[in-house]
């Protein structure tokens, strides 16, 4: 097995698809950086204000007239009526209008007050919670990941390289053993470029941190993310071994890798848990959820205990149940299930 892994990362490094999803993982982050960069500068701050009081303006200016106009036409309805009163409709509409425009206009505002929403914009909580935000949360790293999984082991496939390996026992626990650690090691790999890459480049664009994340916190983080990241890669394993098909694979790194099948499937258990409250329990028990929400929030929270778990675990350990859970599943598949398929 470990031979077999060796040819395998050999074959990886030296090919084209694990530099192209590199370029695209570095191009995703950078421009990320970039457009936080340009949408917190001072200038941009300045005239965005600028623009949102011209649109106040006009819609205070198109309001007041209606309002006016509908004054008017009251006044000369009572006239018609003979009552003569004045009832007190003239609008007094436009001084709230004003007060509301001196309030926001952005000529009261100095160029101190933008650098000083800048510097607010540009500081980040932690470190994780930059990586959990944008990399692991958004399901993007996860996608990633499942996207070149697939295409690699469709690929053994294609070029037929799987009929050349004796098929076993001894010889299906390498291959599947092999290839699930490969799918550990790729997912490690991203998952490490795409945090220091993040990084550089937000380093680069002026971002700071308002705190540093201490080493055991660091170390959760990225050992519960990986975890996570490596359990969609295994899922896509299986799925591809079980279908030979790269586009069974690339299909689920886009709908359920992304969190957009685990986002559906939880809140239709939050709806249904209103009636069957065993149900929402079971929400927080999703792949989807601990990648997408619990990864998400600032690395501290990974230690305080899980909303409604049972025994009141922490996040974190909740967190590694579900992604040692689907590894292990996965592990079993490949070698219960598909040592019946003709490989």
């Amino acid at each position: 097995m470990f031979n077999l892994l060796k040819s395998d990362v050999y074959r990886l490094v030296h090919g084209k698809m694990l530099w192209v999803a590199t370029a695209v993982l570095a191009g995703c982050i950078v421009l990320c950086a970039a457009m936080m960069h340009w949408v917190s500068d001072p200038q941009f701050l300045c005239d965005a204000a600028q623009m949102s009081a011209t649109v106040t303006v006009g819609e205070a200016d198109e309001l007041d007239a209606a309002a006016d106009e509908a004054a008017r036409e009251m006044a000369e309805a009572a006239a018609e009526g003979g009552e003569g009163e004045d009832d007190g409709a003239t609008v007094g509409g436009s001084a709230s209008f004003e007060a509301l425009l001196e309030f926001g206009d952005p000529s009261s505002l100095s160029a101190a007050d933008f650098e000083e929403t800048s510097r607010e914009m540009r500081t980040i909580e932690a470190p994780t919670f930059m990586f959990g935000d944008m990399l692991v949360s958004g399901g993007f790293l996860g996608a990633l990941v499942s996207v070149v999984v697939a295409l690699l082991l469709a690929s053994d496939f294609s070029t037929k390289f799987v009929r050349n390996l004796p098929m076993d026992r001894r010889g299906r626990v390498a291959y599947y053993g092999g290839r699930l650690v490969l799918v550990a090691v790729v997912a490690l790999y991203f998952l490490a470029v795409g945090c220091v890459l993040s990084l550089a480049a937000f380093t680069a664009a002026g971002f700071t941190f308002a705190a540093l994340d201490g080493a055991a916190e660091l170390l959760v983080f990225l050992g519960l993310s990986w975890l996570c990241l490596a359990a969609y890669g295994c899922l896509t394993a299986v799925l591809v071994w079980l279908t030979r098909s790269a586009q069974a694979g690339v299909a689920f790194a886009l709908v359920v890798a992304t969190g957009i099948a685990g986002t559906v499937a939880g809140g239709l258990l939050q709806n249904l848990g209103a009636a069957v409250p065993a149900l929402a329990a079971v929400q927080p028990w999703l792949l989807s959820t601990c990648m997408n929400h619990d990864l998400a929030l600032p690395a501290t929270s990974l230690l305080l205990p899980a909303e409604g778990a049972v025994w009141a675990i922490p996040v974190g350990a909740q967190v590694a149940l579900v992604g040692a859970f689907w590894v292990t599943a996965s592990a079993v598949l490949a070698l219960s299930v598909l040592r019946r398929r003709d490989v």
